[in-house]
């Protein structure tokens, strides 16, 4: 027959088991948004303008600037 002191520690037990298992599912999942994060940075076109094929006004701005010393 369990005593009450066994029945505190078992549930004691039970309890830091339960807190770790949720910390550690915690962990992934924030882990995983990072994850998802850094792999939708990839997929974003970051090509400038002045290489891409849409040219604006402003893109050959400094290009002819004549410097005499």
């Amino acid at each position: 027959m369990t005593t009450v002191s066994d029945s505190s520690a078992a549930m004691s037990y039970a309890k830091e088991a339960y807190s770790a298992s949720i910390s550690k599912e915690a962990q992934v999942q924030k882990g995983q948004v990072a994850l998802d994060l850094l792999e939708s940075t990839n997929k974003v076109n970051s090509t400038p303008a002045a290489s891409s094929g849409t040219h604006m006004t402003t893109d050959n701005l400094g290009q002819n600037v004549n410097v005499t010393v």
